[in-house]
């Protein structure tokens, strides 16, 4: 039969023209489906759905917000997020961490709050390294500047998400550290002592930028210090003695007497002492010498070294006596002032290093303490911090 004209899919006309009258002319785009409103036999029946005013156009609508496009066609680009940068600033605690986010100046206020550093000098190169490095850049497209993109440690497949990380990659860790006191050992052991002396400096400059995450790993860290300071100090009065003319009897034996009273490894220890051995034997300062041989003794040296020790102990047994008086007492413990080189004996006065704990004579106070070139003698500092689990 007939088909009346308000229940039809369409007209007779195809008219692609213009507005398009007919297909979606009008705002639901549903018109002429369903039969009129004054349909007699109601068909489909459609009835008005009454939504909320706080609900609008979804993605696929085309309402104002959808897909950020206002109502005056306007496309609203959505506001950026925190830079990695500005994020690693704002919640890492770790002088390390501000480094490699680039807040150098935040670094520089949390060392000299725990370390009383003043001379970043030396370490202005390993931050500029740390910073650098929590970046990369990828190349793009011909003749365009590279996609800069921030690395951050601790991706997993498990924690994908980077709001669970939030931490710079960092390139200085305890291994590595460790790996440079074996080549200081090394030139130690080959006698390359400005080599050495360079190396545990080095040591010494990554340490305050280093981030460890157990107690046990801070208390290794802590110990790399000592290790480094009693090694500098060392080092010091050796190379101090070189440079003291062979005329200068006393000081050339109080400098060798210092050296071999710092706490080293077994082999470099017992280098130092039987140098020290052999010079105080010489200088007929019998009665030390045979302290420093019984000293060798107690390492367990080489046969060699051992039988030499020996007798030089059996010929300073049978001539007793000291040619000179020198300011070293071997029985009461010391610490040696690397400035004045004098030592500093059990209950004396003093002034002492911030971070290595190097100690001073008190008129050292406000100079730059010379083991590590970085931090101010005798001020008051909170002390390393270089792990999350010391300032939760």
């Amino acid at each position: 039969g007939p088909v009346r004209g308000a229940g039809a899919w369409g007209g007779d006309d195809l008219d692609l023209g213009g507005d398009m009258d007919g297909i979606g002319g009008d705002d639901d785009g549903m018109d002429g489906i369903g039969g009129g409103d004054d349909d007699e036999d109601g068909g489909w029946e459609m009835e008005d759905l009454d939504l909320p005013p706080d609900v609008g156009g979804g993605a696929m609508g085309g309402g104002e917000g959808a897909l950020g496009v206002g109502a005056d066609g306007f496309f609203a680009a959505p506001s950026p997020g925190v830079a990695p940068c500005q994020r690693w600033s704002q919640k890492c605690g770790l002088a390390g961490e501000q480094a490699a986010a680039g807040a150098f100046d935040s670094a520089m206020r949390l060392l000299t709050r725990q370390l009383g550093i003043v001379d970043f000098s030396p370490l202005q190169e390993h931050m500029v390294n740390l910073a650098c490095a929590s970046h990369a850049s990828l190349p793009g497209m011909p003749q365009c500047p590279g996609f800069v993109t921030a690395m951050e440690r601790g991706w997993t497949a498990e924690t994908p998400s980077p709001v669970a990380h939030e931490k710079p990659i960092l390139i200085f860790s305890l291994p590595a550290l460790e790996d440079s006191l074996k080549a200081a050992y090394k030139c130690m052991t080959e006698g390359k002592f400005p080599d050495a002396q360079k190396t545990f400096t080095s040591i010494l400059t990554r340490i305050p930028l280093i981030v460890v995450d157990s107690r046990r790993e801070v208390d290794e860290v802590k110990e790399l210090v000592t290790i480094c300071r009693e090694y500098l100090v060392g080092l010091a009065c050796e190379m101090k003695r070189k440079d003291t003319p062979k005329e200068d009897l006393k000081a050339q034996l109080e400098l060798a007497a210092f050296f071999a009273n710092c706490q080293m490894q077994p082999i470099h220890g017992s280098l130092a002492i039987r140098n020290a051995m052999v010079l105080f034997f010489k200088a007929k300062q019998f009665n030390m010498a045979a302290a420093f041989c019984r000293r060798l003794l107690e390492l367990n040296p080489s046969p060699k070294v051992a039988q030499q020790a020996r007798q030089v102990l059996q010929a300073c047994e049978r001539t007793p006596g000291d040619a000179l008086e020198i300011d070293f007492d071997p029985r009461n413990p010391f610490d040696i002032d690397v400035i004045n080189f004098k030592p500093i004996y059990r209950g004396g006065k003093y002034s002492e290093c911030p971070y290595t704990g190097a100690r001073f004579s008190p008129d050292c106070e406000g100079q730059v303490c010379p083991i590590g070139g970085m931090t101010k003698i005798g001020v008051d500092a909170s002390g390393l911090v270089c792990s999350p689990t010391q300032i939760r």
